[in-house]
Parts: C-alpha cells; structure tokens; sequence
C-alpha cells in the first residue's frame, strides 16, 4: 500500500475534526447573534420606558407609583447588564471556536499536502520505472535483433 493511501484515514479523521469544529463554531456564533438581540430588546425596551416615564413625570405622579418604576426600573438595568455579560461570554465562546475550527482547518490542510506530495511522488517513481523498464525492454529488444542479423 503507498504512502498516501495510508494517509487517507488520518486525512478523514482530520477532515471530521474540522467539519465538527466548523459547526461548532456556527453554533457559537448563532447563540452570539441570539443574545446580541436579547441585548437590544433590552434596551429597546429601557428607552421605551424611559421616555413613557418621562411622559407620566410630565403630568405628576404619586410617590408610591415613582418608587415602583423606579425599582423595576433597578431591575431593568440589572437584567441590562447581566446580558451584556451574557454577550461578553458568548463573544469569548465564539473567539475560542474559532481559534479552534482554524486549528482544525490548518491541520487538514497540511495533511492534504502532504498527501498530494507523497502521490506525486509516488506517480514520478511509477514514471521512473516505467522509463526503466521500457529502455530494459528496448537494449533486450536490441540485443535480440542483433543476434537474429547475424544469423
């Protein structure tokens, strides 16, 4: 078995790896996505609230109901910044992802060349016999006519 028939099984395994690593990192990146939204409905919904606020401080309101929007309003922002570290994370997952689907990809690109150098090389030494055996066969061929003209 030549060289780079024995390669092809390490080749599919790296192959695997980094079709694994690829979906993985396209998971990563839609759960990015996803939170990134969350993040903007968020505040979307804080200017929202905000400017209803503003609108409802305008024409005077009770004490009670300003302490009330005023802790959901605590909440809100809580909520705001507890995404934003939901977005930091989920960036840094897919940071990792990456790095490893470029690993994975660098490898089974590697391993692909060295597959296709070893199957040129194995097709130049199949050439080299080839020419080999043809000139053996043509000074055998020579030597066989010589020796049927002097007869």
């Amino acid at each position: 078995m030549t060289r780079s028939k024995r390669m092809q099984p390490v080749v599919r395994v790296a192959e695997m790896r980094e079709q694994a690593a690829v979906k993985e990192l396209g998971n990563a990146q839609r759960f990015l996505q996803e939170q990134e939204e969350r993040l903007a409905e968020l505040r979307l919904y804080h200017a929202e609230y905000v400017r209803n606020l503003q609108a409802q401080g305008s024409s005077g309101i009770s004490s009670a109901r300003f302490q009330e929007l005023q802790r959901f309003m605590a909440n809100l922002n809580q909520a705001i910044e507890q995404q934003q570290q939901m977005v930091l994370n989920a960036a840094r997952a897919c940071e990792h992802k990456k790095q490893l689907w470029q690993l994975a990809y660098r490898k089974s690109r590697s391993l692909d060349k060295v597959v296709e150098r070893y199957s040129e090389q194995e097709l130049y030494e199949q050439g080299q016999r080839e020419q080999k055996e043809a000139d053996e066969m043509a000074q055998h061929g020579d030597r066989t006519t010589l020796g049927k003209d002097e007869s």
